[in-house]
């Protein structure tokens, strides 16, 4: 009698030696953006609130990029370890109150340097997305839903992936913790279009983008820049990485 597996087990069956053995596949938890040009920054100081001063470094342009595949979802406090386990990455460091509030594995992992965020891509054979790779990911019909608006003594992240994602098959864009970026933050170049632009070579902060879980509703904005110490550690900043198409 044949025995009918159904797909979306994704179980595949291996004969070795008499023994069934199941093996589950690896899951690619990334999503590919496609190469091509997209409008980075926005006007809502000016729309929404009549004053563009506290955002005029969002000032529309036009920027055209090379594809790329960006994770899914935030870097976890089980994936982080991982990569210190190898030796690779610093250890992070923990809640002082509320240690074990922001250590579960499904977690994004935070309290980690923009060196530790940026060691942890390599490790994966990637590095972390440029400002504008990670405008363009975020950009969509739909952003997904977020977590936000916590209380900062009280709130916390949440884990990751279990909202409804965006547009783009990402979870967390917006909301739940605040992303390093590759870039040093610097005046982004407004004329003609710019080709896989990466910031200053040098600088003082590192730019996060998206939005944390203790963040008000107008910074979940996918064109919002918000300046980090690189050398410091943040309860409401994490990372995901991106890997060339090529």
């Amino acid at each position: 009698m044949k025995i009918k597996i159904p797909a979306v087990l994704l179980i595949i069956l291996f004969l070795n030696g008499g023994q069934l053995l199941f093996a589950e596949p690896q899951v690619d938890r990334r999503v590919l953006i496609e190469a091509g040009e997209f409008v980075m920054g926005d006007t809502y100081c000016a729309d929404e609130q009549g004053n563009s001063d506290w955002c005029s470094d969002e000032t529309p342009h036009k920027v055209r990029l090379d594809s790329y595949h960006i994770d899914t979802h935030e870097v976890t406090n089980a994936d982080y370890l991982k990569c210190f386990e190898d030796g690779e990455c610093g250890p992070n460091a923990l809640h002082g109150d509320r240690p074990q509030e922001f250590n579960q594995p499904g977690q994004p992992v935070v309290f980690v340097t923009w060196e530790d965020a940026n060691a942890f891509c390599k490790w994966r054979g990637g590095r972390l997305p440029s400002e504008a790779e990670w405008e363009r990911a975020a950009q969509g019909d739909n952003p997904g839903e977020a977590h936000f608006g916590e209380k900062y003594k009280e709130g916390k992240p949440r884990k990751v992936s279990g909202r409804n994602p965006s547009s783009n098959g990402l979870y967390d864009m917006m909301g739940n913790v605040n992303e390093w970026t590759l870039d040093w933050y610097g005046p982004l170049k407004t004329e003609g279009v710019t080709i896989n632009p990466v910031g200053p070579v040098s600088g003082k902060d590192k730019v996060v983008r998206g939005g944390s879980w203790n963040s008000p509703s107008h910074y979940l904005r996918t064109s919002d820049r918000v300046l980090r110490s690189p050398e410091l550690r943040y309860s409401d900043v994490g990372f995901r990485c991106v890997t060339p198409s090529k």
